[in-house]
């Protein structure tokens, strides 16, 4: 099986598209892989180039998108293969096309399901080829969980959308060619009032800063919109329904997205296993993470399949990220104190149980909507 070779999910079972998978990663080991697999600062121009080259060739195998419809380049893959793919490239060396995971998880679904044939069109091949980096530009300095207080401004202007304001926490925003973004067009509306643009980052009047973490790395990074005009044509969905389409992203973002992370907490653990198979102490308490990764797992299997049978994922889906975020920093501290080279990712951990929605976050989504309590008093 080549490069050239398409894996077509026609007729295939799950197993039996886990095995084609397989087979495929065993007869491509790219080089460009194993460079994103041991590259870590999304800055550096050899790993923007090597992911790119991957994301074409898996975009070349019929890989890139599975999820997507075929009329876009996709597969219409379930969203159980879509989990099965994440696995295996999880397995298979590679970091989850890590530059291209707005675009891919949240942006093109949020494109196909609410944007127009045109705005499809346009952006969407792009994406599929890793032509398009993608960030999200939705938190602000005083409006992160709260999402719906956001207060960048954008001011309709004949046939463009003035924006004003500040974005915070961005993810690779340093390197992305278009943005995910949501401003307020209508003060008094605190719902009604929002408004999704896709915007060009090259647009004057964007500025962007990144912002070194805690590890040393600029992962994240705050942008500045003075006066910047963005087409009325890249508005997604209508004025003042930014709402609606801004919570179809955030519920895309949390479909699959743990495969990959769930892969690697089973090797994290096996690894520890191993280096500590003389320590009765520290074995009994890897088994107790193993025993807890194993059943994140079998949620992320029952939220797909669930997703599956029902369509779009649902609230239900915060319960996922709630414990496979919880769970990650519970392992990669035991990481550290086992003296593991772990300590860049105990840091990383913190902020994965922060973007994204906050623990506490997600603990009221579940309460208020799927376990019907009564919402949080408001200080």
């Amino acid at each position: 099986m080549t490069v050239s070779d398409t894996v077509a999910l026609t007729d295939l079972d799950d197993n039996e598209f886990r095995d084609r998978l397989r087979r495929w990663f065993m007869a491509n080991p790219a080089p460009e892989l194993a460079a994103c697999a041991s590259v870590g600062d999304d800055r550096d121009a050899d790993y923007l180039a090597a992911q790119r080259l991957w994301q074409k060739r898996l975009a070349g195998a019929g890989l890139a998108c599975i999820a997507w419809p075929t009329a876009y380049g996709g597969q219409d893959a379930t969203p159980m293969q879509q989990l099965i793919f994440h696995e295996e490239h999880q397995r298979a060396g590679g970091r989850g096309g890590e530059p291209f995971f707005v675009g891919i998880g949240h942006a093109g679904p949020t494109i196909i399901s609410e944007g127009t044939e045109e705005q499809r069109r346009r952006w969407l091949p792009g994406i599929l080829t890793g032509d398009l980096i993608f960030a999200q530009c939705f938190s602000e300095p005083g409006a992160g969980s709260d999402l719906a207080a956001i207060t960048t401004r954008g001011v309709v202007d004949d046939d463009h959308v003035v924006v004003t304001g500040q974005k915070i926490w961005n993810s690779r925003a340093h390197n992305a060619d278009m943005c995910e973004l949501l401003v307020r067009t209508d003060a008094s509306n605190r719902y009604g009032g929002l408004t999704y643009l896709i915007a060009d980052m090259r647009t004057p009047g964007i500025t962007v800063r990144p912002i070194t973490a805690i590890t040393g790395r600029p992962e994240f990074c705050a942008v500045f919109f003075d006066g910047a005009r963005i087409p009325l044509e890249n508005v997604l969905g209508k004025i003042g329904a930014g709402w609606k389409v801004a919570t179809t992203t955030l519920l895309f973002e949390r479909s699959t997205a743990f495969a990959a992370t769930v892969i690697g907490l089973q090797r994290i653990v096996a690894q520890l296993a191993e280096t500590h198979a003389d320590n009765p102490a520290l074995m009994d308490r890897l088994q107790e993470l193993a025993d807890d990764v194993f059943a994140v797992r079998a949620l992320l299997y029952k939220t797909v399949s669930e997703q599956q049978q029902g369509g779009e994922p649902g609230p239900a889906s915060s319960a996922l990220k709630l414990v496979a975020t919880e769970l990650n920093h519970r392992i990669r501290k035991f990481g550290v104190l086992a003296n593991l080279d772990e300590v860049e990712q105990y840091f990383e951990s913190f902020g994965l149980r922060i973007g994204g929605g906050t623990s506490e976050v997600q603990r009221n989504i579940l309460a208020e909507r799927v376990l019907g309590l009564p919402k949080e008093a408001r200080r």
